[in-house]
């Protein structure tokens, strides 16, 4: 072989090479990742920015300030919009001294709307949540006659309609204790958030998505059995955020003039299926509320066995809850006297 057949064979590889290497590199690039955005146990987020002013002075004018409100979890989708609904209010001091307003929008009194398309929950193409940040203004009066400064507490609140959609996967077998030879996918038991796949769990493997789904609200733990004619479902679910749940249609009402006792920690049941098939019956009923003590809660529900076919399988239990809720965050700040000099 000529010195120049051989060169030109060694380029021949050289290419080849390099045509695999950046293939594989390719193929790494453009390889489709997991993301689930149904995790975390908050809602709304509210903060107030670290330039805050909170030393203001007697009969200060145009004092402006932000509060950023952000949904750190999954609810509303793109496509659910229209069903959010809130309200942010102010609280915490003397209307005759201080006027706190927004910049833009609703009066204060009646709380200032919440915006569903700049609050947009997290998604696979949103990972961080949607962002709204809202401008305030101070207006102070005078002080009381000898009094050198005045030290309110300004109490911020969000009030909103929220929803958990939770999809831990289950094992379906209609026969758990059968002595007939077969090969099972998988076996009926507790999901937890810790063991039998957890809430860290992945794709299809049993007990993955309980834990948090990204709502204050979560299911926290699955137990199954079977009896001869049922399959039988013990749901729990738990306040994890760390706000109050209250009913949908105390979202228009100042939560600082308070809430009925009665009427706090309900918690509505939308929707129970094993994979697309309904419940047989659940208690407490679906369009019921769950009552939650010391923020926990359980649902009972029981498919009919022939409903659930006759082998074992892995599938979703589809959990559809829906609250209102508040969550709040404070500030310090000083009026101090104004000084004058004559």
């Amino acid at each position: 072989m000529t010195k120049m057949v051989k060169k030109g064979v060694l380029v021949a590889i050289l290419v080849i090479f390099v045509f695999l290497i950046s293939g594989c590199q390719r193929a790494d690039v453009d390889e489709p990742r997991e993301y689930n955005y149904r995790t975390g146990t908050q809602g709304l987020e509210l903060r107030f920015p670290t330039n805050m002013p909170t030393e203001i002075y007697e009969n200060d004018r145009d004092v402006r300030f932000m509060v950023e409100v952000r949904n750190r979890g999954a609810f509303p989708q793109s496509d659910e919009v229209d069903e959010f609904r809130g309200k942010l209010w102010v609280g915490g001091y003397d209307e005759r001294i201080l006027r706190v307003y927004p910049r833009l929008g609703s009066s204060i009194t009646q709380g200032i709307n919440l915006d569903g398309y700049s609050l947009e929950g997290k998604s696979v193409y949103n990972r961080d949540g949607g962002y709204d940040p809202l401008e305030f203004q101070i207006d102070v009066g005078e002080l009381p006659d000898g009094m050198p400064y005045y030290r309110p507490r300004l109490l911020m609140t969000a009030s909103y309609f929220y929803k958990t959609i939770a999809n831990p996967m289950i094992c379906v077998d209609p026969e758990p204790r059968s002595t007939r030879v077969r090969e099972k996918v998988c076996d009926i038991g507790d999901y937890g958030a810790v063991g039998r796949g957890g809430g860290s769990g992945r794709g299809g493997s049993v007990g993955a998505g309980v834990g948090s789904q990204g709502a204050p609200i979560t299911v926290t733990r699955i137990e199954e059995d079977v009896t001869g004619s049922d399959i039988l479902f013990k749901i729990y679910i738990q306040n994890q955020g760390n706000g109050l749940v209250i009913l949908e249609s105390d979202i228009d009402q100042d939560p600082n003039q308070g809430y009925d006792w009665r009427d706090l920690n309900l918690v509505r049941i939308d929707d129970i299926r094993v994979g697309n098939i309904p419940m047989t019956e659940c208690r407490p009923a679906r369009g019921r509320d769950v009552q939650l003590i010391d923020g926990k809660g359980y649902i009972f529900c029981r498919l009919d066995r022939t409903a659930a076919g006759g082998k074992a399988y892995v599938t979703p239990l589809n959990i559809q809850l829906s609250y209102g809720y508040t969550t709040s965050i404070e500030k310090d700040i000083e009026v101090f006297e104004e000084i004058s000099f004559r």
